[in-house]
């Protein structure tokens, strides 16, 4: 029951999103997806559990619970492999350029991961920016709309809402 009540109050924070932004004269928020693409070697398998620890080249490692399947049963560990990571996400400003306009921040942690980053280039044509995280790291992120990313700039503050379901494929890498 607790699990199905934050999947419905992560819902209306993100539709309410658009609203907030908005009413604050900055960019109306938009829809858009994080795609993560890395290689690495699988350490260990769980095939009861679909998941999956895998390490990378510089020694790190990651689980993941596997949504996509298909090309589980044929990996074993010290398989090279290719994992893709897909997340749904609504994208806000929260400072311009000029430094105005700061939103508070107020999400449920245990449903809803905000990240805060500072845009650091924008192509318009294939509305995608590149995000600079707090830990220096940076992202991208791809607009459903490319027409959404029009008004935006390097060095606007933005939060990234991302939705709680995250699908992971993996292959055998080649």
């Amino acid at each position: 029951m607790k699990v199905k009540a934050s999947g419905v109050i992560a819902g209306a924070l993100l539709a309410a999103a658009p609203l907030v932004s908005f009413a604050v004269g900055l960019p109306a928020p938009f829809e858009g997806r994080s795609l993560l693409q890395a290689d690495g070697v699988v350490k260990s398998i769980d095939q009861a559990k679909q998941s999956l620890t895998v390490l990378d080249a510089q020694g790190g490692e990651g689980s993941f619970t596997v949504t996509d399947v298909r090309n589980l049963a044929q990996l074993r560990p010290g398989s090279k492999v290719h994992i893709q990571m897909i997340r749904n996400a609504v994208i806000r400003v929260t400072e311009g350029a000029d430094g105005k306009g700061k939103l508070a921040q107020g999400t449920p942690r245990d449903t809803i991961q905000n990240v805060t980053a500072e845009v650091t280039a924008v192509d318009r044509s294939a509305g995608v920016l590149a995000l600079r995280g707090a830990n220096g790291s940076v992202f991208h992120i791809q607009s459903r709309a490319p027409a959404a990313v029009a008004n935006l700039a390097a060095g606007m503050q933005v939060s990234v809402t991302y939705a709680p379901q995250v699908n992971v494929a993996v292959e055998p890498a080649q």
